[in-house]
């Protein structure tokens, strides 16, 4: 479960930020309505959300945010594999716009563990500082805290790591960091190298043990919840191979389709691989060129999708591409959003309201607020539509504003939540935001 996240040093985001779904307990209905959990930390309590929405204006720093995320999740999936800087797909970009040329980018994550042992629950942070320039780590470490009755336990560590020593070894693990010291590890992520590049048969113990499960807790949560974009290849291909062998998937994305009236009645997917191929055999290439495509084309498999459309019983397919852009949104982003759902990570939308109606996105939404089965899936997302700034839906804690200073071309972010004077019951957000009364909207002159 997501708690919190903070960047220093990346693209328009100088100072230490932090959007956090990790809040002191308030009484509000709203507030409680959108609580996922509850817990104490030096015998105060303290409550999870379900989810957060970023405003501000064109540029004041939204996607930067969100790409840290990203970022994060790159580092955790391929950073195993790099040995230079050009293996970097995505890379970090110090703030620019200041005399302390400080190059070293800053990141940390921490997450909730339900039921992470028999009765046990944990608190765990992931930290990682890169210099954006050389792309060298100088910095990464792994701790947990044990949540107990009434506090958190003094922090665990598992690794912690300067530049390309391990300092501190959790001692389950020191057979594995051992192993890993002896590697290159300049611009390698100990925990990609944890997940990705240990034989998990020849370290069976190490990996069988409490410290290693939490590497692979934290894992998960970045690999499947820290996706903003929706794949990293075709995404309706995606789509089309999911609904192709996944039925309750498909019957799932029907159900809300019609729920949110974009009149599909099914779906049809033809896999058009084999004619691909066979066109490739025909061409006029040479062996091994031919050879390489109908490789890469096996390997990424292609398809045709048609909807139907059924008017006085009689169905009419109808080509993906004569779709309206809304529909082939919401298909592409299906699969993480329902991934989200029901395996209770994080789903991140940039630009959420881009070609969704006002009614789309709030029925999207209130998937995440009116959970089945008691789930403890979270959003972030980034929208301009203000009609979402709705009291009886979303908790102040949960509407974050992220403004550019004019002066310094710094982000600065806040929430609602710092706007005392603000209730639920005597102000309307909408009218208090467009009249600039919480910042975060372009100064149009």
């Amino acid at each position: 479960m997501f708690s919190k996240i903070t960047i220093q040093n990346f693209f328009s985001i100088h100072d230490k930020i932090t959007l956090n779904l990790d809040h002191s307990y308030n009484s509000a209905s709203t507030f409680t309505q959108n609580t996922l959990y509850t817990y104490y930390d030096n015998q105060k309590k303290r409550c999870i959300l379900n989810g957060a929405i970023l405003y501000g204006a064109n540029a004041s720093g939204k996607t930067n945010l969100l790409y840290a995320f990203e970022f994060i999740r790159t580092m955790l999936q391929k950073s195993h594999t790099y040995t230079e800087k050009t293996d970097f797909e995505i890379t970090p970009d110090s703030f620019k716009f200041s005399e302390t040329k400080d190059t070293t980018s800053r990141f940390s994550v921490t997450f909730i563990e339900p039921n992470f042992q028999e009765n046990q629950d944990i608190q765990y942070t992931y930290e990682l500082a890169i210099d954006a320039v050389s792309l060298e780590i100088q910095q990464e470490s792994l701790t947990y805290k044990k949540m107990l009755k009434t506090t958190l336990s003094k922090p665990i560590t598992i690794f912690e790591r300067f530049q390309s020593r391990i300092s501190q070894k959790n001692t389950n693990l020191k057979a594995l960091f051992n192993k890993i010291e002896q590697e290159n590890m300049t611009h390698k992520s100990i925990l990609s190298m944890l997940i990705h590049d240990i034989n998990t048969a020849y370290f069976s113990k190490e990996t069988a043990s409490p410290a290693y499960k939490v590497a692979q807790c934290l894992a998960r949560q970045i690999t499947k919840g820290f996706q903003t974009k929706q794949f990293d290849g075709d995404s309706l291909e995606a789509f089309a191979e999911q609904i192709n062998n996944d039925s309750d998937f498909k019957n799932k994305i029907l159900e809300t389709l019609y729920d949110f009236d974009f009149a599909i009645h099914d779906f049809s997917v033809t896999d058009m691989t084999d004619n691909l191929v066979a066109s490739i055999e025909q061409a006029t290439f040479s062996d091994e060129v031919k050879a390489q495509l109908i490789t890469t084309t096996k390997k990424n498999r292609r398809y045709e999708i048609s909807t139907a459309h059924v008017v006085d019983d009689v169905n009419y397919p109808l080509s993906m591409s004569m779709e309206s852009d809304g529909t082939k949104k919401f298909l592409e982003s299906s699969i993480r959003f329902f991934d989200a759902l029901e395996n209770e990570i994080l789903f991140i939308s940039d630009e959420f309201d881009n070609k969704y109606h006002t009614k789309i996105q709030e029925g999207l939404l209130n998937k995440f607020i009116h959970q089945e089965n008691e789930q403890q899936a979270q959003f972030i997302i980034a929208s301009h539509n203000p009609l979402l700034l709705n009291p009886d839906r979303f908790a102040k804690e949960q509407v974050i504003f992220i403004q550019k200073d004019r002066e310094t071309q710094t982000s600065e972010v806040f929430s609602l939540s710092e706007f005392k004077e603000v209730t639920y019951d005597n102000h309307n957000w909408i009218t208090l935001y467009l009249d600039g009364r919480f910042g975060a909207v372009p100064e149009v002159f």
